[in-house]
């Protein structure tokens, strides 16, 4: 009986929510994120993982700009307060778009995994680095490295879609700019189509 139930228990507890990132920043690669998409597999884990990071993200760079205020000695600008979960939902937003795209484009070349899986590990992979990308960009000196920084987290994006969908390493790559590709294409659709309808609206 104990034997039986030892089988059906997972050789590794399942990590907390900080822990999943903690473990994509210090220990990336597929073994990692294959354990992350197996255990803790959740798109609004995954949401709410990006929208608590991209809280903190805005906070760090809207509070950076009000002390430049008060240094200034000018009125402080609240609307950068209010824009925070704005900005946050954008965020998750994105990712989930992303994350959508991926997995069209991964399906077409025969891949595994599921959207729940995929979000998730794309979720933990950016959830530090945007409060990281958030800081950098606070210190001049050290914005050159945040083209460093998002190379590595595109990088990481392909590590973790050969982790959740089994494909090798060039067809990641190619899903990673493909995806990109198109929600790019999204995005500037939607840039026309508002710029347009304010054209013709009075």
């Amino acid at each position: 009986m104990s034997q039986t139930l030892s089988a059906n228990q997972p050789p590794h507890p399942p990590f907390s929510v900080h822990q999943d990132w903690i473990a994509a920043l210090r220990h990336p690669s597929i073994a990692t994120y294959t354990m992350l998409g197996q255990q803790r597999a959740s798109v609004w884990r995954a949401y709410t993982l990006v929208f608590a990071s991209s809280m903190i993200s805005g906070a760090i760079s809207s509070l950076a700009a009000l002390e430049s205020q008060l240094v200034a000695q000018r009125s402080l600008d609240v609307l950068l307060l209010a824009l925070i979960p704005v900005t946050a939902l954008i965020a998750v937003g994105s990712l989930a778009a992303f994350a959508w795209c991926v997995q069209a484009v991964a399906r077409f070349f025969n891949g595994s995994g599921s959207y729940a899986q995929l979000v998730y590990v794309l979720a933990a992979i950016s959830a530090p680095l945007l409060v990281i990308a958030s800081i950098l960009d606070q210190i001049p000196v050290a914005r050159m490295l945040l083209v460093v920084l998002y190379l590595y987290w595109l990088a990481q994006y392909v590590v973790a879609i050969r982790a959740i969908s089994g494909l090798a390493h060039v067809k990641a790559i190619a899903i990673v700019l493909i995806a990109l590709l198109l929600l790019g294409l999204v995005w500037l659709g939607i840039a026309f189509l508002v710029g347009y309808s304010g054209i013709l609206l009075p």
